[in-house]
């Protein structure tokens, strides 16, 4: 199970606590891929997920169009980027059902991708965004 590290705090209340709600739905995900739930069922949870992906992206973007902040288009490109990756995955999901090989993918791409821009792009941002008199 994912969980939200020392490291992966920002400070910024309102990130902090989107992330944590982020983790617990692509963790109730990897719970229905061990449980072997039903197809629908796990779509139900894909869908969950998508739909909150897609609500932090954008309240984040918020943020830093609030802030003027200087990479803005590059953070906004990397969402993108991930949001188009998850609808493959979905769409994988959706051919081949509960598969081995979505858990792998799921594993390897959004849990990876998830740490690595929280604890990189994220945390950056926070600094940035902290210093702003908002």
């Amino acid at each position: 199970m994912l969980s939200l590290t020392k490291d992966m705090e920002t400070g910024v209340e309102l990130i902090d606590t989107q992330h944590k709600e982020l983790i617990n739905r692509i963790n109730n995900l990897l719970i229905t891929g061990e449980k072997s739930c039903s197809k629908e069922e796990t779509q139900k949870t894909i869908d969950y997920l998508g739909e909150y992906i897609v609500k932090h992206f954008n309240d984040e973007q918020g943020l830093q169009v609030k802030s003027k902040y200087p990479k803005y288009e590059e953070h906004k490109e990397k969402h993108d980027k991930f949001i188009s990756d998850f609808n493959k995955l979905e769409d994988e999901f959706l051919k081949n059902g509960n598969s081995i090989d979505f858990t792998l993918k799921l594993n390897n791409s959004l849990i990876t991708w998830i740490i690595k821009h929280i604890k990189g792009d994220d945390v950056e941002f926070s600094k940035y965004y902290k210093t702003q008199a908002l």
